[in-house]
């Protein structure tokens, strides 16, 4: 007979063969016990002493997860089947202690109606999750079109069942509604809104999920028609039958679509400059157009800045030996941004915020460009604002001219 297992002794039994364990939820359909036993981090008696105690089975040396420790990652990760009994039995439970309420207000009750509330809650919305997740992988990962027809339908039954558990949870919770208004309890009155919200959200959910399935299924049914069709083709083809027993030929040769004309490239002899300039931009846009090739076209180029753009600035960059600077960075071997960012300002010009660098480095930008050289290149910083948001600045990389005459 097994000595008794604690709590802690399970935990620790899980955490010092995790790997094993995450090897085995990971091969569900068990794995040899020769692979085990060749890890370095396990032997016999660890072995041995995951399967006295359950953990793990052992069958004809084919090694498995025990089926309650799957259910128990599956259901806390919320990747496995769906299950309504759990709804199920939350709501039995809700049943009984607002009926043992009624007969005597004992806060154990009522402790037992508001773990009972959260449950609903929390389960409902696990279900829908798990739900639309296996509807998805059953459409994109099941080969089978039969087995795929009946998986969409069994959980279209399955999405039937919720439905009838939420309004079910509903009416409970508006029959119950005279109760909790006579209940001075905060919290309870929390619970209850927060499951109203969370039964109406699913259920509108549910209803998304129940077009998802029928649409899935058509789609479905469409393929396997045109796959039986394709059989059928392959077949008198096989048999030397397709040119003379159907017109598949002349309809191959009336058929217009795009994968069977003949491509022809464009050749431009227009070269890459010339493309880059205004004009070669304005040509681009006319074939691009004529060719129903635009994308983003609400995007215009920026027009010229308005003079004097810099006139707020104008007092402060007086007290800045701009020159100065300008010269610093020409020695440096740093990018234009990340020098004005971080160049420690005398005393006298005082602390300058993000913005007023950013103008700074604008300034120098525009003034200076001919002893600049602009790589091309962006680099990218991140920065909270006055409102706490956090942003992404992007900038372009410029670096000192060094061939540049003074």
């Amino acid at each position: 007979m097994k000595a008794p297992l604690t709590i802690r002794d399970l935990v620790n039994l899980l955490y010092q063969n995790k790997e094993v364990i995450e090897i085995l939820f990971g091969n569900k359909d068990s794995i040899n016990k020769s692979e085990i036993l060749a890890r370095g981090d396990m032997s016999d008696e660890k072995l041995e002493k995951l399967v006295n105690y359950e953990i793990i089975h052992e069958n004809n040396n084919v090694i498995g997860l025990d089926d309650r420790i799957t259910t128990f990652i599956e259901e806390f990760l919320e990747i496995g089947e769906v299950t309504t009994s759990f709804i199920t039995d939350n709501i039995r439970s809700l049943n009984e202690n607002l009926k043992y309420y009624h007969i005597d207000v004992n806060p154990k009750f009522l402790r037992n109606i508001k773990r009972s509330l959260k449950k609903i809650n929390s389960t409902t919305s696990r279900e829908v999750m798990k739900l639309h997740k296996n509807i998805d992988d059953t459409y994109k990962n099941q080969d089978n079109y039969l087995i795929k027809l009946q998986e969409l339908d069994k959980y279209k039954r399955k999405r039937d069942d919720i439905i009838n558990l939420i309004m079910e949870s509903e009416q409970i919770v508006s029959d119950a509604q005279g109760l909790f208004n006579t209940i001075i309890d905060a919290e309870l009155n929390s619970i209850v809104l927060d499951l109203r919200y969370v039964l109406v959200r699913n259920r509108d959910y549910l209803n998304e999920i129940q077009a998802q399935i029928i649409d899935y299924i058509n789609k479905i049914q469409h393929q396997a028609a045109i796959y039986k069709k394709i059989q059928r083709l392959k077949e008198l083809k096989d048999y030397e039958e397709l040119k003379y027993k159907t017109n598949f030929v002349d309809v191959v040769i009336g058929t217009r679509a795009l994968m069977f004309q003949r491509r022809n490239p464009l050749k431009s002899k227009l070269s890459l400059d010339f493309l880059h300039t205004d004009h070669g931009y304005t040509i681009t846009q006319k074939i691009a157009k004529k060719l129903h090739l635009l994308r983003n076209n609400h995007r215009k180029p920026a027009g010229k800045m308005v003079a004097g753009f810099d006139d707020n600035n104008l007092e402060e960059s007086a007290s800045l030996n701009i020159a100065g600077l300008v010269e610093k960075f020409l020695q440096s071997d740093s990018d234009l941004f990340q020098f004005v960012l971080n160049y420690n300002f005398p005393e006298k010009v005082g602390t300058l915020s993000l913005e007023k660098r950013i103008s700074l480095y604008v300034g120098i930008t525009i003034d200076y460009d001919n002893r600049l050289l602009i790589s091309g290149k962006l680099g990218k910083m991140q920065y909270i604002n006055e409102k706490k948001q956090k942003l992404q600045l992007g900038y372009a990389i410029i670096k000192p001219n060094k061939k540049a005459v003074k």
